[in-house]
Order: C-alpha cells, then sequence, then structure tokens
C-alpha cells in the first residue's frame, strides 16, 4: 500500500470537515459544496420567514466556507456585519430576515 507521505502536524489522517447550520436548535447538514437557503420550496434550506428572499443566500462550504447574498431584498448579517459576501467560521452567526443561522464546522 502506498501512502501519500506524512499527515500535516496536527491533521488526522483521512479527515474530512463536516459543516452544518443550526437554525432554531435544528442542525441542517450540508453535503455538498454550495448550500442555498431561502423561503422558496426550491431552496436546500427553506426558513419560512417573511424577511428572507425566496433565494436568500448561499454557502459555499471549502477553505475557507463562504456565504454569498444572491440579490436578497434584506441582505445578510454575518457576526454583526451587514454585507454582500463573508467568509465563515466555526460559529459565525448569519442572520437574514429576523433569523438567526448559526454556521459549524469540525473535523471527523
Amino acid at each position: 500500500m502506498g501512502g501519500r507521505g506524512a499527515a500535516a502536524p496536527g491533521a488526522l489522517p483521512g479527515a474530512r470537515v463536516r459543516h452544518w447550520i443550526e437554525i432554531n436548535g435544528t442542525r441542517h447538514q450540508i453535503s455538498r459544496p454550495t448550500l442555498v437557503l431561502g423561503r422558496s420550496t426550491d431552496a436546500d434550506v427553506r426558513i419560512d420567514d417573511p424577511g428572507v428572499s425566496r433565494r436568500h443566500c448561499e454557502i459555499r462550504t471549502g477553505t475557507p466556507s463562504t456565504i454569498q447574498d444572491l440579490g436578497s431584498t434584506n441582505g445578510i448579517v454575518v457576526d454583526g456585519q451587514h454585507t454582500t459576501r463573508a467568509t465563515l467560521r466555526d460559529g459565525s452567526r448569519i442572520v437574514v430576515g429576523s433569523t438567526t443561522i448559526i454556521y459549524r464546522q469540525a473535523e471527523g
């Protein structure tokens, strides 16, 4: 069996980073590279909030993970900053309409 060399210090061999969001105590696993949040039934995660646009914003997982506003009416607030695009870290607080979303990531 051939290896690809030593793992980076502190990294678990073969460890994957898991991504999820928490909305009102409910965990939504992010299992693909992009996740659209919005009021539409077509959104990957539906948020039933009149202040949320049909396709409000999109989370892209990666290094680093980011969030992008999709031209929503009311915009997004990330960690207290009103923005159209932001880098996400574990524990980032995202506000869309009157809904607060916590972005989480962990190895394993």
